[in-house]
């Protein structure tokens, strides 16, 4: 990854990648802060230090230092950016969104403009989400992870949590199109022993969001070191599957007072599906 300066930053995506440059050399602790004003955007922005520290369990002081650690003054150079850039960060907001975001957060959501106003604030986040994605990915790595997928002996997928209905779409939609496909769910505790089974001529397709499975990243880590193609559907540079993957997919950044979003990463795995099976029957048709 490309190291960038403090004097780069222009709003928050410059920052988020100034702090992913810079993430690998931060103590453990201050990686969980990292972590959580890269995931919680609006918190960051509109909390105080005091709620923010509550939240990630490590005192006010540690904020301060984590600011200091990036080159910043405090913690609230920081939360000026955020705030600055709050619609940057949530690509496709309006002003008005962010303040219905805000005021949903408080509990104190007009009613009156809309007969569904948590309906309409979440639909509204989900056509963010992809349009962020439609920012974020390329036909390039698309047709990257379809050739991983199509050169591969056995492809396994793995996905816990909320990642396990992508998992088991990119698994249910595989088997359809007789590629060679098993999901690994971890039933019975079994995940790291059926990660034994992937060798280097297989892919691995790794479906993982906050808070990242360990068990998921270790399988990952795993594959890496067995050889085999690694494709990594997360949600930030600084995702531990990031530098593992062979390639990799950026999606769902966005969030709804806790609530995340799972529609970018639903439509990203139906495009790489149709676009392997409108590759196989291609190759099909050519053989």
């Amino acid at each position: 990854m490309t190291s960038m300066e403090k004097g780069e930053i222009k709003d928050v995506d410059g920052f988020n990648a100034y702090l992913a440059s810079r993430f690998d050399g931060l103590s453990k602790q201050l990686k969980k802060i990292a972590r959580f004003v890269l995931d919680n955007p609006i918190d960051t922005a509109l909390d105080t230090a005091a709620e923010i520290a509550s939240k990630i369990e490590v005192q006010p002081s540690s904020l301060i230092r984590f600011a200091q650690a990036l080159g910043f003054d405090g913690f609230s150079e920081i939360q000026r950016i955020f705030r600055g850039g709050l619609v940057q960060q949530l690509p496709g907001y309006s002003a008005n969104y962010s303040h219905r975001i805000e005021k949903l957060k408080e509990g104190t959501e007009d009613t009156a403009s809309s007969d569904h106003p948590v309906l309409n604030v979440f639909i509204d986040a989900n056509i963010d989400a992809i349009n962020a994605l439609r920012a974020d990915a390329s036909e390039a790595k698309l047709n990257e992870a379809v050739g991983y997928i199509n050169k591969a002996r056995h492809v396994y997928v793995v996905g816990q949590r909320r990642s396990y209905p992508v998992a088991i779409y990119l698994y249910y939609m595989m088997r359809n199109l007789d590629v060679p496909t098993y999901l690994l769910d971890g039933v019975g505790g079994l995940l790291p022993e059926q990660a034994n089974q992937i060798g280097p001529e297989d892919t691995v397709i790794v479906v993982t969001f906050p808070n990242y499975s360990d068990q998921v990243i270790s399988l990952a880590h795993k594959a890496a070191e067995a050889g085999a193609k690694v494709v990594g559907l997360t949600d930030r540079l600084v995702s531990p599957i990031v530098k593992l993957s062979d390639v990799y997919f950026l999606s769902d950044k966005v969030e709804v007072s806790g609530f995340r979003t799972v529609a970018g990463t639903m439509c990203l795995a139906q495009a790489l599906m149709i676009a392997l099976g409108l590759d196989r029957e291609t190759a099909g048709e050519n053989a």
